[in-house]
């Protein structure tokens, strides 16, 4: 696990490792043992790196079209959607597809490792996938082209962002009418609470918007400079951390939850609006990535932060932490990425 992000940069050792890929990054990934790291770019092709070998990720052509998502595969490897209406699974050597849809986009992506399962969103539809690509379910009961997909910490409901809401399903019944959780406006991002307890949306209109699970109670985060398209939790499902605003937003869910109290504000960006976050997955360590290309480290409640190495010069807009913290995987929109390796130092 890195050093506390309040200790001088120099302080945290880390090896890294920098690529110029030619078209830009849409998101990161790790594989389930930590032992490969990922990037899907926007022409088709998902770079694989071994985290511990000093050499070049591997081009794997996954997609016909711009790779759109990317996740940890239940089995090994990964999963990646694409513009071409395909998931397919990514491992070493190649890719094969899952599940086509032609004339569909697959945008967004869940998996439950424990369960087994890959929910794929595709156009207004959710389809649900085992790992040998047989569709266990398609949930199609939603008012426009699906914008989010979570799965909850048992596996066993679905979370779909849409405009004016989310819709909740039980993976299990074959006919049912989904717990409709409405608000209205664009829904752009969606992340559950890893206790269940709370499923969060970021919104067109500068906001966050919530529900609490047990009674559909709603919570409403507005007054953001702009629209917050990251959203991460900490392990302990204590802070929601977002993008969107020149700092980044970490909001406290203990006790009676965030409502009624301020955000504790991290890792101000010198004038540069955070793009992308991701939270080390056992400690409240926040990471950010900026509109320059600036990556920092911050915890919520303590004011000092670490600068890390910029990556490329353009919007970073993927994030990554490894299983077990030691890795970081950083893409942004003009190519540019970087495996910060704070084990390897």
């Amino acid at each position: 696990m890195p050093a506390a992000p309040e200790a001088a940069a120099d302080a945290i050792r880390r090896r890294v490792l920098r690529w110029a890929f030619p078209a830009p990054v849409a998101a990161a990934a790790f594989a389930q043992d930590g032992r490969t790291a990922a990037w899907a770019l926007g022409d088709g092709t998902v770079r694989r790196a071994a985290v511990a070998a000093d050499v070049a990720p591997e081009a794997i052509a996954a997609h016909g079209g711009a790779v759109l998502a990317l996740a940890a595969a239940p089995g090994g490897g990964f999963v990646s959607g694409g513009d071409d209406g395909q998931v397919a699974l990514v491992g070493e050597g190649g890719a094969r597809a899952l599940f086509r849809e032609p004339r569909r986009w697959v945008t967004h992506l869940a998996v439950h490792a424990q369960g087994r399962i890959v929910a794929a969103a595709v156009g207004k539809a959710v389809v649900v996938l085992d790992p040998a690509g047989q569709v266990q379910g398609r949930f199609e009961d939603h008012p426009s082209t699906v914008t989010g997909v979570a799965l909850n910490p048992t596996g066993k409901r679905l979370a779909v962002a849409h405009y004016n809401g989310v819709s909740l399903w039980w993976l299990a019944a074959r006919q049912q009418t989904p717990t409709r959780l409405t608000w209205k406006g664009s829904h752009v991002a969606l992340a559950w609470a890893p206790n269940g307890k709370y499923l969060m949306t970021a919104m067109q209109e500068n906001e966050l918007h919530g529900w609490r699970i047990a009674d559909s109670a709603s919570m409403r985060m507005a007054g953001l400079a702009a629209k917050a398209k990251s959203l991460a939790w900490s392990a302990d499902s204590r802070w929601l951390a977002n993008s969107g605003a020149e700092v980044v937003t970490c909001w406290d869910f203990s006790g009676k939850g965030p409502m009624g109290r301020p955000p504790a504000e991290i890792c101000p960006g010198q004038g540069a609006l955070v793009t992308v976050v991701a939270i080390h997955p056992k400690a409240p360590i926040v990471a950010a990535g900026y509109a320059d290309g600036t990556l920092r480290l911050g915890r919520p409640g303590h004011p000092r932060t670490t600068a890390l190495e910029p990556v490329g010069g353009g919007p970073l807009t993927a994030l990554a932490w490894s299983p077990s913290g030691d890795q970081l995987a950083v893409g942004g929109e003009d190519g540019a990425a970087a495996l910060l390796d704070f084990a390897g130092a």
